[in-house]
């Protein structure tokens, strides 16, 4: 794949590439190792700036808040996995969505407009400053009306449901108190869809809106975590916006409901080839390191049961 480099094309590189280090304020000498990575980058995602992506645009985002999520894959996982999710709120509409995720679909995106292969895109990934999380689920709510909820996932297919946008019972703790993002929080706790949640707010905010589907508080959530420990999300950054736009990316979406998609997912868990062959692909059997045929049998954790 040859793509033809244009002095402004080079401009808008040596520009992404200064904006790059000074989000991440990198040292010069970090920078510089980073370069050829993110040069090469650019190459691949330079039509995002030149071509409108295809999604729907809903509606102008006021605030977007930033959630480091952790959270458990699996029953048997031995290790805690990571995200960072963003919650964009406008005037009636909020999305909750994983910003890495976003980012990298974008890239892979670009770079098969462009008529790259498989290769290019595993080549632009690994580049990627943002990590990989296989979090593709997206929650507007009160979309595609008030009191509704709309979600979609993507697992090999894209998916959508909508629901009534359910707002949990919440207990308030006038005794608990903390700090969270430079913001006084209190303390309440519920039972919501099969799960006993924790969850600060700031009424310094008062958006009654949080991550995931939690809402109902007086004021904006910005940690909250399940008794278990397998879910976190906890705020890492505000910030005030007006020029971005909530969206609905525009796929072939296939209707289901929430009961469908669990158990999608806890058939792709257990066995993804069977699934795959469901769809109509014939993936053949997965094979190990030591050649043996590869037995997934997994159980995943579900944030609702």
């Amino acid at each position: 794949m040859l793509i033809t480099i244009t002095p402004f094309m080079r401009l808008c590189q040596n520009i992404a590439l200064y904006n790059f280090i000074k989000l991440y304020k990198l040292s010069f000498n970090t920078a510089l190792c980073y370069s050829k990575k993110m040069k090469l980058l650019f190459y691949f995602i330079f039509p995002l700036f030149i071509c409108p992506a295809n999604a729907q645009n809903l509606e102008v985002v006021n605030l977007r808040i930033h959630y480091t999520a952790m959270f458990k894959k699996w029953e048997t996982a031995s290790h805690i996995s990571q995200d960072e999710k963003i919650l964009d709120v406008g005037k009636n509409i909020s999305k909750f969505y994983s910003l890495w995720e976003t980012r990298n679909e974008e890239i892979k995106d670009s770079i098969l407009k462009l008529g790259g292969s498989f290769q290019d895109v595993q080549k632009a990934l690994q580049a990627s400053p943002y990590p990989r999380s296989y979090q593709y689920y997206a929650i507007y709510k009160n979309y595609p009306q008030k009191g509704l909820l709309t979600y979609t996932d993507k697992e090999f297919k894209e998916y959508i449901y909508e629901e009534t946008l359910e707002r949990p019972k919440w207990e308030v703790s006038t005794e608990e108190e903390c700090t969270i993002a430079g913001y006084q929080c209190q303390k309440a706790q519920t039972k919501f869809r099969g799960r006993t949640w924790y969850a600060w707010f700031t009424i310094d905010i008062p958006i009654s809106d949080g991550p995931w589907k939690l809402c109902g508080l007086p004021g904006l959530i910005l940690k909250a975590e399940d008794a278990k420990g397998d879910f976190l999300f906890e705020c890492i950054q505000i910030e005030n916006k007006d020029k971005e736009v909530i969206t609905l990316p525009k796929h072939k979406y296939i209707k289901c409901t929430l009961e469908k998609l669990k158990q999608i997912k806890i058939q792709i868990a257990k066995d993804p080839n069977g699934y795959l062959k469901q769809l109509g692909y014939d993936s053949g059997e997965g094979h190990g390191m030591n050649g043996k045929p590869l037995k997934y049998n997994k159980t995943p954790i579900l944030l609702e049961y």
